[in-house]
């Protein structure tokens, strides 16, 4: 397999690496949506979150949470927002990235879609019998 973000854990491209303990890294996205914008990897090949361990989620937003607060003390957004991702990169990473009110990323997801009409019962219903 080719990942690039397996590449960039083992050194093979490079990254602007902004934390890294034995788990994970910390480095800024090539294709940011505000200046700051970074991305949490596992250093192991796992695509999904929910395909991690819980002990490795616990390590995973631990670090995240220490990259969402060097983005707060250096950019003093008025957010600084984390997702999971697991797609376009078949490599799980948390997006962390600072957003302040009225930007490009303020309110997203709910913001930049057209709302769905959504059955709300009957969701519930599905998901709790999951």
């Amino acid at each position: 397999m080719d990942c690039v973000l397996c590449r960039i854990v083992k050194g093979e491209i490079p990254s602007y690496t902004i934390y890294e303990d034995d788990f994970c890294i910390g480095i800024l996205d090539i294709s940011p949506c505000a200046p700051g914008h970074c991305l949490v990897v596992p250093r192991d090949h796992v695509e999904k979150f929910y395909d991690l361990p819980d002990s490795g989620i616990t390590k995973l937003f631990v670090a995240a949470k220490k990259v969402a607060r060097k983005i707060r003390k250096t950019y003093s957004p008025d957010h600084v927002c984390i997702f999971a991702r697991g797609g376009r990169l078949p490599h799980l990473h948390v997006a962390v990235f600072p957003s302040s009110e009225g930007d490009g990323v303020s309110g997203f997801p709910q913001s930049n879609y057209p709302r769905p009409t959504v059955d709300f019962a009957a969701s519930a219903d599905l998901l709790r019998n999951a």
